[in-house]
């Protein structure tokens, strides 16, 4: 467990600097990058990138109603990177399918071209997410969503978060990554070479995205092959001969 502010700690020690008696209360310009700039620059970057496990990753399940929009989360970041991500746990157990853009999305909703799929797109903004469906999910229906918060610490009492707001608030994320982003945007703003903590970064950003990824495939150029149930389509309704 690492707390929030002896990250910084040694991410001032790197960058030469004396450290504040307290992350949270200091108001040196210095600090303020540092604690309100570089610091959450770089765990914006870590969650846009890494599909991390819980508590970062998390999921929520879909009830249908019969409504075509659904409240995702207020934590809510973005969806897990996954071709699972937004999965139909009840009847038919498929995976949605990702809408791109508004005018498809009228498209497929104007032809009524669904056929034996579900449909899916986001709206919304930074705590207002929502997901629409197309079939409409009905009553009885239930989709999981797998999503990447925007929690990157946790309070004394265990409470997740997105705030730094004590000095006892504990890093969710890994300490050597945060500290070495941190430095480089430190030295990046001010003028210094960096491109030795950039690289560094990287390495250390891919490593962390490909420890989660523990199963991998190597495809060269074959068609995938349907192994498995989901993989083929059953249309919801199959009516007597």
């Amino acid at each position: 467990m690492t707390l929030i502010s002896d990250a910084l700690d040694r991410v001032a020690r790197q960058c030469s600097i004396d450290t504040p008696s307290s992350w949270v209360g200091a108001s040196d310009d210095e600090y303020l990058a540092i604690r309100d700039d570089f610091l959450l620059e770089t765990v914006d970057d870590i969650l846009e990138r890494a599909d991390l496990p819980s508590p970062i990753g998390a999921q929520v399940v879909i009830t249908g109603d019969g409504s075509e929009d659904y409240d995702l989360p207020a934590a809510f970041k973005r969806l897990q990177r996954d071709p699972m991500a937004v999965y139909e746990t009840t009847t038919n157990r498929r995976a949605c399918i990702p809408v791109p853009d508004d005018g498809t999305w009228t498209h497929i909703k104007e032809l009524g071209t669904a056929g034996v799929e579900r449909y899916y797109r986001l709206k919304g903004y930074e705590g207002n997410w929502t997901i629409g469906f197309y079939q409409l999910p009905t009553a009885g229906i239930s989709i999981t969503v797998s999503y990447i918060t925007k929690n990157w610490m946790a309070n004394n009492a265990g409470t997740q978060g997105s705030a730094f707001t004590s000095n006892d608030d504990v890093l969710l994320l890994p300490r050597r990554v945060v500290e070495v982003g941190t430095v480089m945007r430190f030295r990046e703003r001010n003028g210094l070479d960096f491109s030795t903590h950039r690289m560094e970064y990287e390495m250390l950003l891919s490593r962390l995205s490909n420890d989660r990824r523990t199963r991998r495939s190597i495809n060269l150029g074959e068609p995938e092959s349907r192994i498995a149930p989901w993989d083929v389509p059953v249309p919801d309704y199959v009516p007597q001969a």
